[in-house]
């Protein structure tokens, strides 16, 4: 019998059951019969009264102080562990502040874990939902949660010319102002509070040279032009190297046809390459920047290795690779769907349910389940790998993943072994 996610959406069981009823040529109401018995309920009403918190887990606590607008109260959730990114099948508690405002109540979410780029069932962002609102302070919410706004007037000029490609008016601009290439542009203080991972967090000017986040449609075709003129100013080491980790997971920049030409130019002005760039890198599947970085004359690892699947290289590489490297391997060999390369590193010693070391809130079940990778499934499961772990972001079951990621071939996989 499978399970539901912790937080089950009525919207994800209703097109589930009308797919049902399309695969089987069923009435929907005989779909949705079946699909609650799947779950245990004796009728589609248990069911949704079981989503609705009649019977079951209830609506996520956040919302009450939420509609309420009682910010102490939503300050004493988080504290004692509520979490802000669960949502009600509709929105989350954010979105539901940035409706109504005010904004000390959407700062309270963010400080305490809520994500400003999550979408509600309609794909848009609590931002979007205050911009199209009348909330109380709109002005000081919609500032809390634009992060792309830049308030320093020489800093939006040189970000607008790295854009336009225009090196000419860059060089002007920080020729006039060195300080531009030096300090940070500041966000909202609230995010410096907040204990997540931020990776574009006051960004200096050179990262943008890499459009990730997606700030533009398309990079200007001349971007290591623009690279160059700012190395040419005397670009920090630190921010060399960091930009190298975000044009190498710049989806942008690869389909713009530029991510190799920045590599190129990144790496011949002396940007370090780190282990945490290869596994970022290999994590959202930027499988042709790890190809730059070998023809750059980068050492092939074996997480890049098991990334690429090159299972002669990987074998060699695995003989001599620490734990931590072979953790690494196994996790990308993972996420990049490679069944082999992730039995090889199982066999180096490699903790089939650990938490990632890339995409950390998950383990390797939850990403197989994600990729709708049953032979990966039916490995991690014959490895031993936990069932019942529960992700960090969205306290899902990998099973779970695969129901409400909508994932037919991992879920099958579970659901077998289950039998």
């Amino acid at each position: 019998m499978p399970n539901l996610p912790a937080r089950p959406s009525r919207e994800h069981l209703r097109k589930a059951a009308k797919r049902l009823a399309r695969d089987r040529s069923l009435k929907l109401a005989a779909a949705q019969h079946a699909l609650a018995s799947d779950y245990g309920f004796r009728t589609w009403a248990d069911l949704m009264r079981h989503v609705d918190g009649v019977r079951g887990e209830p609506v996520p606590p956040l919302f009450a102080p939420v509609r309420a607008g009682d910010v102490d109260a939503v300050r004493a959730l988080l504290a004692n562990g509520a979490n802000p990114r669960l949502g009600d099948g509709r929105e989350t508690p954010l979105h539901l502040a940035a409706r109504h405002g005010p904004a000390a109540l959407v700062e309270a979410l963010l400080e305490g874990g809520a994500l400003e780029w999550q979408p509600d069932r309609k794909g848009r962002t609590a931002l979007e939902v205050a911009q199209r609102a009348r909330p109380r302070e709109r002005a000081a919410i919609i500032a809390l949660l634009d992060r792309s706004r830049i308030a320093d007037p020489s800093f939006r000029a040189a970000v607008a010319a790295i854009h336009a490609g225009d090196t000419v008016m860059l060089g002007r601009l920080i020729d006039a102002e060195p300080r531009l290439l030096r300090e940070r542009i500041r966000e909202p203080e609230v995010y410096r509070r907040v204990k997540r991972f931020q990776y574009f967090l006051d960004p200096k000017l050179f990262w943008f040279i890499a459009n990730n986040p997606t700030r533009v449609e398309h990079l200007p075709p001349n971007i290591a032009d623009v690279a160059r003129t700012m190395i040419d100013r005397g670009v920090e080491q630190d921010d060399l190297d960091y930009a190298l980790g975000l044009t190498m997971t710049s989806e942008a920049a690869r389909k713009d046809g530029v991510q190799r030409p920045l590599i190129g130019e990144l790496i011949a002005a002396g940007a370090r390459v780190t282990p945490e760039t290869i596994d970022g890198t290999a994590a959202y599947h930027e499988l042709d920047a790890l190809r730059a970085l070998i023809e750059n004359g980068f050492a092939m690892t074996a997480p890049i290795a098991a990334a690429l699947g090159e299972l002669d290289a990987l074998r060699e590489l695995l003989r001599i690779a620490g734990s931590e490297e072979v953790q690494s391997a196994f996790a990308l060999a993972v996420i990049n769907g490679n069944v082999e390369a992730a039995r090889l590193a199982l066999d180096r010693g490699a903790d089939v349910s650990a938490f990632l070391p890339v995409h950390a809130h998950s383990t390797a079940l939850h990403q197989a389940a994600a990729n709708d990778d049953p032979a990966m499934v039916e490995l991690l499961l014959a490895r031993g790998a936990q069932t019942d772990t529960l992700d960090t972001l969205w306290e899902g079951t990998p099973l779970g993943w695969a129901i409400y990621l909508d994932k037919p071939r991992a879920r099958a996989a579970f659901e077998a072994a289950e039998r």
